[in-house]
């Protein structure tokens, strides 16, 4: 089967990928757990994102990390998708540990059979403290910032004040890097400006 170049995934992609997931690890009677995040997490909740370049997530359950991750080349394979398209680079924004509720239910794959493979999305709230926490880097041009602005503005939060309280709730154990804090006031600077649109 011939499959068109890669350029990033979409919502139906991603929704294709867990269906072969959930058949995968259904045939060998494992039940499997995944928490996804950054901007597939946005992706899923908000139609303003239509792509993202692959799909962060970790792996919840341990002991079956083995058959998930076979899940996740078995889906590469059957779609054309690269081999790291699922991946935990993430690790390195989240938290030492993360309460449930910092997720949201988001799909039990196959639908409409046994679920096999549960699919959890970061809300928006958590997503947007990785964001801030990531504001540190400044080799990843605005994206990690514009994401910021929508997310704060989904969920309601509009000063530089909120956003530190933001990531203190998700982040209690550290500081924001001096890089990411001083980049807040122009952060609530293009909140406002978006809600005034």
């Amino acid at each position: 089967m011939k499959h068109a170049p890669y350029s990033g995934v979409t919502t139906d992609v991603v929704v294709s990928a867990f269906e072969v997931m959930g058949h995968y690890l259904l045939e060998r009677e494992v039940l499997g757990e995944i928490a996804v995040y950054g901007g597939t997490a946005i992706m899923l909740q908000f139609d303003w994102r239509k792509v993202t370049e692959d799909v962060d997530a970790v792996i919840r359950a341990n002991e079956r990390e083995g058959a998930i991750k076979d899940a996740v080349i078995y889906a590469a394979l059957r779609l054309g998708l690269p081999d790291d398209w699922l991946n935990n680079y993430v690790g390195s924004f989240t938290p030492e540990t993360e309460a449930d509720a910092f997720f949201s239910a988001y799909g039990s794959y196959p639908r409409g059979e046994t679920p096999s493979l549960r699919v959890f999305v970061a809300k928006p709230e958590y997503i947007c403290a990785m964001k801030l926490k990531a504001l540190q880097r400044d080799d990843v041009g605005d994206r990690d910032f514009n994401d910021a602005v929508a997310l704060a503005s989904a969920v309601g939060i509009r000063t530089a004040d909120q956003l530190a309280a933001l990531f203190a709730s998700f982040f209690p154990d550290e500081r924001l890097d001096p890089v990411a804090a001083a980049r807040l006031p122009a952060l609530a600077d293009a909140i406002q400006t978006r809600s005034r649109r």
